[in-house]
């Protein structure tokens, strides 16, 4: 399957987050259930409003040199809102960092985004001579699961630059 994405350069600011922190293999981490303890969270908050929230999983480790088990993904949503909450629980307040990032945007099914990831990694940033930093990469996820068919999925990386 050959691979064709859509890219950018973009410069983002620093915004608000929640998140629930997952460790073990990528392709194994409960992800649902960190989108459940966000869902319960913010209706624990009344958090409504926040349409054009950013839903996201950042990535903290490179799978390819940290060990499956160790790897750390931040399940969640950026929003500039979110800013004075509080952390409960598994549910942390923090800070999306911003910069300089290449995003690539994929549209298809969540199952293919391994071989996006090869193209990406394997070729597309050394064609783009971009200098890769040694910070957090994070997936946006711009339509639902629950509503959009998989091959309809669109879903952006971003991937911070010098």
């Amino acid at each position: 399957m050959i691979v064709k994405l859509e890219q950018r350069i973009e410069t983002k600011e620093d915004v608000s987050a929640l998140s629930v922190r997952l460790t073990g293999d990528y392709k194994n981490v409960d992800y649902s259930g960190a989108w459940e303890k966000i869902v319960k969270y913010c209706k624990d908050e009344n958090l409504v409003g926040c349409i054009d929230a950013e839903y996201i999983n950042v990535y903290l480790d490179d799978p390819t040199t940290t060990p499956a088990e160790k790897c750390r993904v931040d399940v969640g949503i950026a929003h500039p809102k979110l800013g004075g909450l509080q952390s409960e629980g598994e549910v942390r307040v923090g800070t999306l960092e911003g910069g300089k990032f290449i995003v690539f945007l994929h549209k298809g099914p969540y199952t293919e985004l391994g071989q996006v990831y090869e193209e990406v990694y394997g070729h597309l940033l050394q064609e783009n001579g971009v200098e890769v930093l040694p910070k957090a990469m994070f997936e946006k996820y711009l339509n639902d699961p629950a509503l959009t068919k998989p091959e309809d999925l669109l879903t952006e990386l971003w991937i911070p630059i010098a």
